[in-house]
């Protein structure tokens, strides 16, 4: 018997059993990112881009490895990328002990005003006014954790470490460096780890390499006027996400998305769409942010047949994307952080919507 037929027999064997949560396979996930704008460059992008400077471009790329239970102490895990990606090619995998943790006990308080739609005008029966502290079960995850995202990090402090089940890069690899920009992901990639009973094997194309930038631009930034927004039709885009978040003062946030209950909200076809004219007046500023949803394609062995459900032994996800980011306001923003405010208020903290975002939620 060879091994990966052996590895299969132990597989079945395994899955008649034990329990299902122990019979579950590794689940690995690679997502490709282009990020333009304000999310390429971190302050100094930020800077360049309000200097008039235009946006830059990054590839990024995030790995996760999840062991159904608990990882044994001493583990070694990694991904060895092609020679087309231009760095690397080992990139180690590292994971954190799990909290058990507490949360941090307060209670967020405010309210969000959520719009949608394209279009010059606000439609009838806008906003949707939701309390933030009951905001979880009102929205989507993706509008909840956009509201609460300033927040991440206090909760489940504290507590007993529990061994990790997860594995990530860049995150944990103190050593990891920036993606170059004629980086490739086409190639065979391969996952190795010691608590595997067999390494993760999957051949990438063209078709799931990193896209080509949004070129995402607001034709009109006025806080107090419609807001066209337009970006670059891309082939393998499957659709386009499209939000923007103010705040008002402390206790309020307004967000809007180019449409609800639909993922893409918009088709591939569409590259424009306008926010809606005076949402974000009261707004100290507001940022607008779009994503293009690329291809998505899934690997596992043992190769499944039509009708066929065999015990798996892993399973990888790899997930194509492009991001980019636009400042809403910057014509008032640039006046009040004018001379040394500039700095504080525009590029550590983001410009004052980025703070106000963070005062909002008692940080």
């Amino acid at each position: 018997m060879n091994k990966h037929a052996l590895q299969l027999a132990m597989a079945g064997a395994l899955a008649g059993i034990l329990p299902g949560a122990l019979a579950a396979p590794v689940n690995y996930e690679m997502n490709l990112g282009t990020h333009s704008g304000m999310g390429a460059g971190g302050a100094g992008g930020m800077l360049g881009m309000m200097m008039g400077q235009g946006s830059r471009t990054n590839k990024m790329m995030d790995l996760r490895l999840t062991n159904p239970g608990d990882i044994p102490g001493g583990y070694t895990a990694e991904h060895i990328v092609p020679e087309t990606m231009r760095f690397g090619p080992v990139l180690p995998l590292k994971g954190e002990g799990r909290g058990k943790g507490v949360g941090s006990g307060e209670d967020p308080d405010g309210k969000v005003l959520i719009y949608w739609g394209c279009s010059a005008t606000v439609s009838a029966g806008q906003p949707e006014v939701i309390d933030i502290k009951a905001i979880g079960s009102r929205v989507s995850p993706e509008v909840a954790a956009m509201a609460r995202q300033s927040r991440q990090g206090k909760e489940g402090a504290g507590g007993e470490t529990l061994p990790p089940r997860t594995l990530w890069w860049p995150h944990g690899d103190s050593g990891a460096t920036a993606i170059p920009g004629d980086s490739s992901a086409v190639g065979e990639h391969v996952v190795k780890a010691s608590f595997m009973p067999q390494e993760i094997r999957y051949t990438l194309d063209k078709e799931m390499d990193f896209l080509e930038p949004i070129n995402f631009k607001a034709t009109s930034t006025a806080l107090n006027a419609a807001v066209p927004l337009q970006w670059d039709a891309l082939s393998r885009a499957r659709g386009y996400n499209l939000h923007a978040v103010g705040a008002v003062g402390e206790k309020e946030m307004v967000i809007w998305m180019a449409a609800r209950n639909k993922n893409p909200m918009l088709p591939k076809s569409q590259n424009s769409c306008t926010i809606p004219a005076g949402i974000f007046q009261k707004a100290q500023g507001a940022m607008a942010m779009a994503e293009a949803v690329g291809p998505t394609r899934g690997f596992a062995y043992p190769p499944q047949k039509p009708g066929q459900k065999q015990p798996l032994i892993w399973a990888a996800t790899v997930r194509v994307s492009g991001f980019d980011s636009v400042m809403l306001g910057m014509e008032s923003m640039a006046k009040e952080a004018a001379g040394d405010a500039a700095a504080d208020s525009v590029v550590p903290g983001g410009g004052a919507i980025i703070k106000s975002i963070k005062g909002l939620f008692g940080n």
